[in-house]
């Protein structure tokens, strides 16, 4: 069985609390993987919505392909 990646388990996974607090849900959620959301002229990371990222098109892909565990304590 393989493991499901979940964007809120990766560690470039940034939580929109405002939408989160507000009832918008999580559409407006941030993936700041340099991979996916690095400027490759000025080098700037410019976040990328998490559930852009996972669509068969998305750079992460349904997936996970830059999936990095968060690290626990």
């Amino acid at each position: 069985m393989t493991e499901l990646r979940l964007c809120k388990d990766c560690k470039w996974y940034k939580k929109d609390w405002f939408e989160h607090l507000t009832g918008g849900g999580d559409r407006f959620d941030m993936c700041r993987n340099p991979v996916v959301s690095e400027n490759l002229v000025t080098g700037k990371i410019k976040d990328r919505f998490c559930d852009m990222m996972r669509l068969k098109w998305g750079k992460c892909g349904p997936e996970g392909k830059y999936f990095e565990p968060k690290r626990t304590s």
